[in-house]
């Protein structure tokens, strides 16, 4: 779920796909029938998750478990946007 309260922006997706880059296997964030390429920042803007908005995390490949945690790792984090506002 989409935990900070700006949603998923550029920002965010540029934290996303920067990490996504390390990664050989696929990764997809999906929000309803929407589905984004996580490498990508326009496709992750795409999805329009808000704040509370659930998308489903997918990875295929070699490395796909170490690429969900760090994904995962992420959103728990809430893109360390608690942090950044006063």
């Amino acid at each position: 779920m989409v935990q900070n309260r700006s949603g998923i922006h550029a920002r965010v997706s540029t934290m996303i796909a920067q990490r996504c880059k390390g990664f050989v296997s696929e990764i997809r964030l999906r929000n309803g029938s929407v589905v984004a390429d996580c490498r990508s920042v326009l496709d992750l803007l795409s999805l329009g998750a808000s704040n509370g908005t659930t998308v489903h995390l997918e990875a295929t490949g070699e490395d796909a478990v170490e690429a969900v945690n760090v994904i995962t790792a992420l959103f728990e984090a809430r893109f360390n946007e608690d942090e950044e506002s006063c």
